[in-house]
């Protein structure tokens, strides 16, 4: 056996302990929570190296206290609603650590969000409204927001940020709510906005009358709770009414054969507008009206004649009235009858021709002339007048006011006519000669002639006692001595009129039971015959500077016909010249007359006085118009055969339209 020297280093023997870690927890879960505490479980390794003997628990990488042996642990203290990260390891006996088991967990959430920010309406309509707002804030997430009307909710909860509600009414006041809601079920207050919705549009938008000139469209009204103030009228885009409160309006001063677009909104009480609705038009060309359609309703002595706006595409402005073929008055718009009385209707004109025959057969009829001059045809209707209330015995007859003489009338009394002075018996008149001087170019008084004198004597034969005591009351009341009556005269190939009053009282004497003479004294101021019926003609200016002309052929004997001139405009430094004569009428210097018919100059030719019309809103009557012509004045009267009127003049700046001139006469006689 060796044995070890001195000096020879004794072997080491080294025994080595087993080195290692355990394996980490198995199925580190959440076992319960509360809004402070969050209590966890695990299962122990089955692995690694050496006997576990603890397990460190971690709050959000923060250990917790010392090692515990048990398999769970409860962390209290925390804050609810809270996330946080949870890790456990296990340690050995020999103080080895293993790796975590990780898992995130979170307190019980007990706090609602905050309420919605800046709750507010975007777009609106009729029937809806958008809502929108800010997100809200809460301590773990905002899962979504609920919307209510007038504290009622409106389906589920959305995430989105923005709400459209539709179904509603127009023009009503809605209270809105949005709340918003956790991820646990936890609701916030609701934030609150009130709105209104906006009145529907009107309904049924539509042309009612199309012309060159102009549009009239009409609607169905609009619906809001809050009641409707009016309605807008836009034409392409630029409002031209506001507050209208019809369902209908006129869009005027357009262009011929142009395209527009109108459109109509509503108002409510509360300011609030619809949506537009809009219409899209094309004005006419340039063509004449259609013809009126007229109605005639015949009486004895006259003729009423009516007739709806007839269809036009430039605006009608006055209206000619024909007697067989010649015209005998004008309507100047829808309002006016002319003469005598209310007409029927603001859509409906009227017009009675009088001082007729009884039982003769006539033709009348109207053409309505529009704002470019452009005069549709006639609309004619064949009419005869009623018999006359009484059968003439002789000619001619004589008729003042219902009382009439060389007749039986209709109670059977015979009135004849046995003496006749001063009607056709009289010397003939004789006119003024000469010019006073003067601003005003007016004649000495009323003329060189003297007023005519007519008495009329004979006899009425009664039947009764009691039909001759009613025709002398008859003959009594036939003109009343204090008024101006109508001398008419009916013969055989004239009928002739003039404006006459009482000279002296009615005489009536007796000559048997059942008759009496009678004698009656009249004055005529103005000793000219006139014709019943008058003498119209006019004269329109296309284009100025120009030039218009019109001739009236008169048939009466006297040589100077009184006339009356009406100037519309525009029109600048005008003038009336009479051809035959060589008389002039002229404007002052720059005088005008503007486009708005209400504006004219009238110019009478007999009494050489001047009148000048203007709106009632600026001056109720009309007013005196001597000023208005250039001095010394031309004037002129009218004469028996043609008599041609020529009419010119300049363009008024600015001022659109065609003048005209318009004579008015009567035949006169001796």
């Amino acid at each position: 056996m060796a044995r070890l020297g001195r000096g020879t280093p004794a072997p080491r023997i080294i025994v080595t302990a087993p080195v290692g870690r355990p394996d980490p927890p198995r199925e580190l879960r959440v076992s319960a929570t509360s809004s402070t505490s969050i209590a966890v479980a695990w299962d122990a390794p089955e692995g690694g190296v050496g006997p576990v003997v603890g397990y460190g628990v971690y709050l959000d990488a923060e250990k917790v206290g010392d090692d515990v042996a048990a398999l769970s642990h409860v962390f209290t203290g925390l804050t609810d609603g809270t996330l946080h990260t949870i890790w456990v390891d296990a340690v050995n006996d020999i103080g080895n650590r293993s790796g975590y088991a990780v898992l995130g967990a979170a307190t019980t959430d007990t706090t609602p969000p905050t309420a919605p920010l800046n709750l507010r309406v975007g777009a609106v309509t009729e029937t809806a409204v958008e809502l929108v707002w800010d997100a809200a804030a809460d301590g773990v997430a905002v899962a979504g927001y609920g919307v209510y009307r007038d504290g009622s909710k409106i389906g589920g909860d959305e995430p989105a940020l923005t709400a459209w509600l539709a179904g509603l009414e127009p023009g009503v006041t809605y209270s809105f709510g949005v709340d918003a809601v956790d991820l646990t079920g936890n609701r916030s207050s609701a934030a609150i906005v009130l709105t209104t919705t906006l009145p529907s549009p009107p309904a049924d938008l539509h042309v009612i009358e199309l012309w060159s000139l102009s549009v009239t469209v009409g609607w169905s009204p609009a619906i809001s709770a809050a009641g409707i103030a009016g309605y807008g009228v836009y034409l392409d885009g630029v409002q031209v009414a506001d507050d209208v409160l019809g369902l209908s309006h006129l869009v005027d001063e357009l262009e011929l054969s142009s395209a527009y677009r109108v459109e109509v909104d509503a108002k409510d009480t509360l300011g609030r507008c619809s949506a537009k609705v809009g219409v899209d038009v094309e004005t006419l060309g340039d063509q004449a009206p259609d013809a009126p359609e007229v109605t005639v309703e015949a009486f004895e002595e006259s003729l009423l004649l009516t007739w709806e706006r007839p269809r036009e595409d430039v605006e009608v402005t006055r209206y000619n009235i024909w007697l067989d073929g010649t015209i005998v008055g004008a309507a100047r718009d829808m309002r006016v009858l002319t003469p005598g009385g209310e007409g029927p209707g603001w859509n409906s004109a009227a017009y009675t021709i009088t001082d007729l025959v009884g039982d003769t057969d006539y033709t009348v009829g109207v053409s309505a002339i529009d704002n470019l001059g452009q005069e549709s045809p006639i609309g004619e209707v064949p009419v005869a007048t009623l018999p006359p209330s009484y059968t003439p015995i002789a000619t001619p007859v004589y008729r003042l006011g219902a009382w009439s003489a060389n007749v039986r009338d209709v109670w059977g009394v015979e009135w004849a006519v046995e003496t006749e002075e001063g009607w056709s018996s009289s010397p003939q008149v004789r006119a003024a000669s000469r010019e006073a001087g003067g601003r005003s170019g007016g004649i000495a008084g009323p003329g060189l002639f003297s007023s005519r004198l007519v008495t009329l004597s004979g006899t009425a034969v009664a039947p009764s006692r009691v039909a001759m005591l009613q025709a002398k009351q008859r003959l009594l009341s036939a003109l009343p001595p204090t008024q101006v009556g109508l001398l008419r005269v009916v013969e055989n190939h004239l009928r002739r009129r003039a404006r006459v009053r009482l000279l002296e009282q009615v005489e009536i004497t007796d000559t048997g039971p059942h008759a009496f003479a009678w004698t009656i004294r009249l004055r005529a101021a103005d000793p000219r015959r006139y014709a019943l019926t008058p003498t119209r003609a006019d004269a329109m200016i296309d284009t100025l500077p120009g030039v218009a002309e019109v001739s009236i052929l008169l048939e009466g004997d006297y040589p100077y016909i009184p006339a009356t001139l009406r100037l519309y405009g525009p029109i600048r430094d005008w003038q009336v010249r009479h051809v035959e004569s060589g008389g002039l009428l002229q404007a002052v210097s720059g005088g005008s007359i503007p486009a708005n018919p209400d504006y004219s100059v009238e110019i009478d030719l007999g009494t050489r006085s001047v009148t000048a019309h203007v709106p009632v809103e600026i001056w109720p009557e009309p007013r005196p118009g001597r000023a208005l012509l250039r001095h010394p004045p031309g004037w002129f009267t009218l004469q028996p055969g043609l008599n041609t009127l020529q009419f010119e003049g300049a363009a008024v700046v600015g001022e659109v339209g065609r003048p005209r001139l318009l004579v008015e006469t009567q035949d006169a006689w001796n």
